[in-house]
């Protein structure tokens, strides 16, 4: 449908001398000048073909068809200026976050229910991924890594450091009449790509038969349901089996650990503006790492 309208900009100049019924006054508000005000209701006048201010020495007067003009133009201007301001408020509180799917699975989604019950205006967005996304290319707000901290062009802050040690289901470990590392010789061992059986031996001391070799599982969070379900023994790391240890799934196997390889770290671009909704998350997000 094609509408019919004046320019755009003399409707907001026609809106400004209806209130304030002064052509200089008008004309501050509008940063033009007076000849550029009139000119504008001229404009307008012009279009619709009728006279819509009275001209008095010192101000001016609506006439009848201005009165209805205002009405219809005042209902417009604040329809378009409210609906500008949600969507500028949407794109204030978008929060983009990427972190590794065991991470997510294992801890944040447990969590992530109190910062967005404390935050519904927060548009939410988290994309589980390995993959190290360029985050100025994607407008990644933050993302969740795990390594050294030191990714050119970002700025990394420590979440939390990691220990890595044997668990299994209580199950598993009553069948397999499992109490101590030494017994681990005649188990199923399940891995994982990311630690392996014979550097935890050779940190700790502990001995393992190869023979007992269970399948590789690529997925860290995979690889712990593979020992809640009573598969095997896995190594687990502190921060995705905390939860687990507490609710009675797993058991921690000894009291044998080994320090991570790497660390937890919450990164962001370097050019990343402290919006509020980034300012809330980074702060729940350090509190929440440190209860664990």
């Amino acid at each position: 449908m094609r509408y019919v309208l004046p320019p755009m900009h003399t409707l907001r100049t026609f809106e400004a001398l209806s209130r304030l019924r002064n052509f200089t006054v008008a004309a501050a508000e509008l940063h033009l000048t007076a000849s550029a005000v009139s000119h504008q209701i001229r404009a307008i006048e012009s279009f619709y073909a009728t006279k819509l201010f009275q001209r008095n020495r010192r101000d001016v007067a609506l006439t009848p068809a201005g009165e209805k003009l205002l009405e219809v133009i005042q209902h417009f201007l604040q329809q378009l200026s409210s609906v500008g301001e949600a969507l500028r408020s949407r794109d204030t509180n978008r929060l983009y976050v990427t972190a590794p799917p065991s991470l997510v699975s294992r801890w944040l989604m447990p969590r992530l229910g109190g910062f967005l019950s404390a935050h519904p205006e927060v548009d939410f967005k988290l994309h589980a991924t390995q993959s190290l996304l360029d985050l100025d290319v994607e407008k990644v707000d933050f993302a969740i890594r795990y390594g050294d901290g030191r990714w050119p062009g970002l700025h990394g802050v420590k979440l939390f450091d990691e220990l890595i040690f044997p668990v299994a289901s209580p199950d598993y470990i009553a069948r397999a009449k499992l109490r101590k590392p030494a017994d681990l010789k005649g188990c199923v061992l399940l891995r994982d790509d990311f630690q392996s059986w014979e550097r935890w031996c050779e940190q700790t001391g502990g001995v393992v038969d190869k023979s007992g070799w269970g399948p590789v599982v690529s997925d860290s969070a995979l690889l712990l349901q593979a020992a809640e379900a009573g598969h095997g023994v896995a190594l687990g790391r502190s921060v995705l089996v905390a939860d687990a240890i507490a609710a009675g799934a797993l058991v921690k196997i000894g009291g044998r650990a080994i320090a991570a390889p790497g660390a937890y770290y919450l990164v962001s671009p370097a050019r990343h503006a402290d919006s509020k909704p980034a300012k809330a998350f980074r702060l729940w997000l350090a509190e929440t790492a440190q209860r664990g």
